[in-house]
């Protein structure tokens, strides 16, 4: 028959528990890194999808004589009006009535600051229809915005 030595044998989950601490370590980094890139990117196509949203209705707005500042103003969403460079022009080179052009501007970023590495660009959108009739406003910008046909 077989003895064990003197002292207590050695105990099977002690082993798994220290086997299952090391993989959990090695597991929690990516886990971590996965969700807070779900947030950041999925606030950054959030913020893309209103950016395009609001060029598109400033445009609309432009086209059939409304007032383009503030409509993209009430149609950016969730978007910080201080950060959001806008501009607006006829472009008329192709002809009468011409399109209007409607550019915006937006720093990305990142809610977290784990992936700022990744997200320290700009968001731009763009917006091109033609016009219906006459223009009262021809061109406009707001917070710095340029534009180019």
């Amino acid at each position: 028959m077989f003895r064990f030595p003197a002292g207590s044998p050695p105990n099977r989950n002690d082993r798994q528990r220290g086997a299952a601490a090391v993989e959990f370590a090695l597991i929690v980094p990516l886990l971590v890194s996965l969700v807070f890139g779900v947030i950041d990117f999925g606030m950054a196509l959030g913020q893309n999808i209103s950016l395009q949203g609001a060029a598109r209705e400033g445009a609309r707005q432009g086209v059939t004589q409304g007032d383009v500042l503030t409509s993209i103003s009430q149609a950016k969403g969730l978007l910080d009006d201080a950060k959001l460079q806008a501009a607006f022009k006829v472009d008329s080179s192709a002809g009468a009535p011409g399109v209007m052009v409607v550019c915006l501007r937006y720093p990305q970023s990142s809610l977290s600051g784990f992936y700022s590495w990744a997200l320290g660009g700009f968001f731009e959108a763009k917006a091109v229809m033609k016009m219906e009739g006459t223009v009262t406003a021809t061109s406009g910008a707001k917070n710095g915005g340029s534009c180019t046909p």
